[in-house]
Protein backbone atom coordinates (compact mmCIF):
# COMPACT_ATOMS: atom_id res chain seq x y z
CA UNK A 1 0.00 0.00 0.00
CA UNK A 2 2.83 2.11 0.80
CA UNK A 3 4.69 1.61 -2.79
CA UNK A 4 1.41 2.42 -4.26
CA UNK A 5 1.14 6.06 -2.04
CA UNK A 6 4.54 6.41 -3.11
CA UNK A 7 4.18 5.50 -6.56
CA UNK A 8 1.77 7.85 -7.04
CA UNK A 9 3.00 10.70 -4.76
CA UNK A 10 6.30 10.13 -7.17
CA UNK A 11 3.62 10.76 -10.50
CA UNK A 12 1.92 13.81 -9.00
CA UNK A 13 5.46 15.24 -8.42
CA UNK A 14 6.56 14.80 -11.72
CA UNK A 15 4.38 17.55 -13.62
CA UNK A 16 5.26 16.80 -17.19
CA UNK A 17 4.25 13.28 -17.11
CA UNK A 18 0.90 14.12 -14.94
CA UNK A 19 0.25 16.72 -18.42
CA UNK A 20 1.33 14.13 -20.81
CA UNK A 21 -1.21 11.78 -19.15
CA UNK A 22 -4.15 14.39 -19.06
CA UNK A 23 -3.80 15.73 -22.18
CA UNK A 24 -3.64 12.07 -23.63
CA UNK A 25 -6.84 11.47 -22.10
CA UNK A 26 -8.38 14.19 -23.01
CA UNK A 27 -7.48 13.95 -26.75
CA UNK A 28 -9.36 10.45 -27.02
CA UNK A 29 -12.03 12.01 -25.32
CA UNK A 30 -12.59 15.05 -28.03
CA UNK A 31 -11.61 12.48 -30.75
CA UNK A 32 -14.33 9.61 -29.51
CA UNK A 33 -17.08 12.70 -29.29
CA UNK A 34 -16.43 14.04 -32.65
CA UNK A 35 -16.59 10.67 -34.45
CA UNK A 36 -19.57 9.91 -32.50
CA UNK A 37 -21.22 13.52 -33.55
CA UNK A 38 -20.18 12.74 -37.31
CA UNK A 39 -21.98 9.68 -37.07
CA UNK A 40 -25.10 10.76 -35.60
CA UNK A 41 -25.17 13.87 -38.06
CA UNK A 42 -24.73 11.00 -40.52
CA UNK A 43 -27.82 9.05 -39.54
CA UNK A 44 -30.14 12.03 -39.30
CA UNK A 45 -32.94 12.80 -41.81
CA UNK A 46 -33.05 15.25 -44.22
CA UNK A 47 -34.50 18.73 -43.06
CA UNK A 48 -37.52 19.09 -44.20
CA UNK A 49 -38.99 22.27 -46.43
CA UNK A 50 -40.60 24.93 -45.17
CA UNK A 51 -44.79 24.28 -45.29
CA UNK A 52 -47.22 26.69 -45.04
CA UNK A 53 -47.50 26.04 -41.38
CA UNK A 54 -44.12 28.37 -40.93
CA UNK A 55 -45.53 31.45 -42.37
CA UNK A 56 -46.93 33.75 -39.86
CA UNK A 57 -50.57 33.95 -39.75
CA UNK A 58 -51.11 37.96 -40.51
CA UNK A 59 -49.20 38.03 -43.66
CA UNK A 60 -50.73 34.41 -44.79
CA UNK A 61 -53.87 35.52 -46.51
CA UNK A 62 -52.19 38.45 -48.09
CA UNK A 63 -52.61 42.32 -46.85
CA UNK A 64 -56.42 43.15 -46.94
CA UNK A 65 -56.01 40.90 -44.27
CA UNK A 66 -53.52 42.03 -42.83
CA UNK A 67 -55.18 45.56 -42.53
CA UNK A 68 -58.38 43.78 -41.00
CA UNK A 69 -55.95 42.51 -38.09
CA UNK A 70 -54.82 45.57 -37.96
CA UNK A 71 -57.96 47.98 -37.39
CA UNK A 72 -59.54 44.85 -34.77
CA UNK A 73 -56.47 45.68 -33.01
CA UNK A 74 -56.97 49.37 -32.80
CA UNK A 75 -60.61 49.08 -31.98
CA UNK A 76 -59.64 46.95 -29.53
CA UNK A 77 -57.22 49.27 -27.98
CA UNK A 78 -59.80 51.78 -28.43
CA UNK A 79 -62.22 50.12 -26.27
CA UNK A 80 -59.60 49.38 -23.93
CA UNK A 81 -59.27 53.39 -23.38
CA UNK A 82 -63.00 53.70 -22.94
CA UNK A 83 -62.75 50.99 -20.18
CA UNK A 84 -59.55 52.85 -18.56
CA UNK A 85 -61.99 56.14 -18.43
CA UNK A 86 -64.81 54.65 -17.01
CA UNK A 87 -62.87 53.13 -14.63
CA UNK A 88 -60.91 56.23 -13.72
CA UNK A 89 -64.99 58.52 -13.49
CA UNK A 90 -65.75 55.75 -10.97
CA UNK A 91 -63.13 56.02 -9.00
CA UNK A 92 -63.49 59.55 -8.82
CA UNK A 93 -66.68 58.67 -7.94
CA UNK A 94 -65.90 56.65 -5.29
CA UNK A 95 -63.48 58.82 -3.76
CA UNK A 96 -65.76 61.87 -3.50
CA UNK A 97 -68.03 59.61 -1.75
CA UNK A 98 -65.64 58.42 0.56
CA UNK A 99 -64.49 62.28 1.43
CA UNK A 100 -68.58 63.03 2.06
CA UNK A 101 -68.83 60.15 4.43
CA UNK A 102 -65.30 61.31 6.20
CA UNK A 103 -66.86 64.88 6.90
CA UNK A 104 -70.30 62.75 7.82
CA UNK A 105 -68.59 60.98 10.33
CA UNK A 106 -66.18 63.59 11.86
CA UNK A 107 -69.38 65.92 12.23
CA UNK A 108 -70.99 62.96 14.24
CA UNK A 109 -67.64 62.80 16.36
CA UNK A 110 -67.82 66.45 17.23
CA UNK A 111 -71.33 66.21 18.26
CA UNK A 112 -70.83 63.32 20.40
CA UNK A 113 -67.84 64.95 21.64
CA UNK A 114 -69.85 68.16 22.87
CA UNK A 115 -72.88 66.47 24.22
CA UNK A 116 -70.14 63.73 26.48
CA UNK A 117 -68.72 67.29 27.55
CA UNK A 118 -72.11 68.55 28.47
CA UNK A 119 -73.31 65.65 29.87
CA UNK A 120 -69.79 65.38 32.04
CA UNK A 121 -70.27 69.69 32.71
CA UNK A 122 -73.91 68.97 34.06
CA UNK A 123 -73.38 66.00 36.83
CA UNK A 124 -75.39 63.78 34.57
CA UNK A 125 -76.21 60.25 36.03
Amino acid sequence: MEALLGFLKDMLSSQPLMQVFVGGGTFLVIAYMVTRATKDKNALPPVAAPSIADVPPPFLHGPREAMDLMREVRDLGRRVSEDISRIAECTRIIREEAKHQTELLAAIEREQAVENRLHVRGGGG
